[in-house]
């Protein structure tokens, strides 16, 4: 079972690197490089703000809820696929082995991750809560345990269904965890750290006994790796196809009187074709959202007018280049290629709804800006915005079409 684990732990990374190669191109990494640099550039400003003198009104319970959320990165990673109810079945007793390695290969990627958030947070520690040096390596070490409780509740889920349900998920795994990060900024956080390793002890052996018992659940198992690494595919999908997401269409009806009506012009055709897949395919229409959202919540909290519009650019032509794989989506259709169609007409088409939907959110992040930084922000945001979708529609968009062609 060790050497089970080895090899689909190897395959496990191989194909996660091969996705990070698309998310950490040359293009994501400058646009979050310009992030980080403004999210930076505020989280200072705001702490400057703070007074040294005085523990800011609220702030522990912002902190607590902070961690909270930090506690989040991370879960179980078992690496179980469908066969291995079949194949594996008769190994019941030996899982416990593989479940082992899991495990420690889940907490250190969940303790890094947790460590490097926790991190950022600390000088809100200092100067909006006034902790020590000593009391913030106890909340480290506090934040470090409960993510240890968390995962070990969920490997002793897998062997009792009860443990996996949503109320005793959110009694344990939220609302514990939130009440025992709020109370170590009251008390002193060495006994909470005490009474939670207490608690992953008692987890460690009920988890043993559970193991020799041999009752796993595998199907339960399955599913959950299942949705986790659709989590994963799901984001690599924002940067190319992944091919394990199969998302099916959906009509929205509601939408239908804003869309263009069916023509027997062929550049009408096409356009009637890729606004509808834009709208109906969860994958582009979640795409648009979520890449929309985030850059309106972005730019709402920027202080700075020139941040926000290089910001704005960032996340228009992030748009538009997630966007651009829309242009084949007919293309395995066998009535496009027996349509007598010219790809002039098509590109044509396309360029359209690509600058209708960027303009459409170009307009939407300038609103963002004027509301935050007044009219002549908003104003110069506008004309750069639009300025950039009739680029990323014209020229930008037949140059990378014919490359990929």
């Amino acid at each position: 079972m060790l050497e089970l684990w080895k090899k689909r732990q190897a395959k496990h990374q191989k194909q996660m690197f091969k996705y990070l190669r698309y998310v950490l191109n040359d293009h994501f990494v400058l646009a979050l490089l310009f992030l980080l640099g403004g999210l930076g550039l505020s989280y200072s400003n705001y702490l400057q703000t703070l007074t040294s003198q005085k523990s800011v009104s609220f702030s522990p319970v912002i902190s607590a809820l902070i961690l909270w959320l930090v506690l989040k990165c991370g879960s179980l990673a078992t690496l179980l696929r469908p066969a291995d109810l079949v194949f594996l079945g008769p190994k019941q007793a030996e899982i416990g082995s593989y479940l082992s390695r899991a495990f420690t290969h889940s907490l250190f990627f969940s303790w890094l991750s947790v460590s490097v958030f926790y991190l950022a947070l600390v000088p809100y520690l200092l100067h909006a809560v006034l902790l020590k040096t000593p009391q913030i390596l106890l909340l480290w070490l506090l934040v470090l345990v409960l993510k240890y409780l968390q995962l070990e509740r969920e490997l002793l889920a897998l062997y009792h269904a009860k443990l996996a349900q949503r109320w005793f998920r959110l009694l344990f795994a939220d609302l514990f965890c939130f009440l025992i990060l709020l109370a170590s900024f009251y008390f002193n956080a060495l006994y909470l750290l005490l009474l939670s390793a207490m608690i992953g002890i008692f987890l460690e052996r009920a988890q043993k006994a559970s193991a020799a018992s041999g009752s796993f659940l595998w199907e339960q198992a399955i599913k959950r790796e299942q949705r986790r690494m659709l989590r994963w595919y799901r984001f690599f999908d924002l940067f190319t196809d992944v091919p394990f997401i199969q998302v099916a269409a959906k009509r929205r009806r509601y939408l239908d009187r804003f869309l263009p009506k069916a023509s027997n012009s062929p550049t009408r055709s096409f356009t009637y074709l890729y606004w509808r897949a834009l709208v109906r395919n969860g994958n582009y229409s979640g795409l648009y959202l979520r890449l929309s959202l985030l850059g309106m919540v972005i730019l709402y909290f920027v202080e700075t007018p020139w941040l926000a519009y290089v910001l704005g650019m960032l996340f228009i032509y992030l748009l538009g280049f997630q966007l651009l794989p829309l242009y084949f989506y007919y293309d395995e259709l066998v009535f496009m290629h027996l349509y007598p169609l010219e790809k002039n007409q098509k590109l044509k088409a396309f360029s359209q709804v690509l600058f209708t939907s960027l303009a459409l959110c170009a307009v939407v992040f300038s609103l963002v800006v004027f509301s935050s930084l007044g009219l002549f922000s908003g104003s110069i945001s506008l004309g750069l915005l639009l300025g950039e979708c009739l680029l990323l529609a014209g020229p930008y968009t037949k140059v990378r079409l014919i490359k990929r062609a």
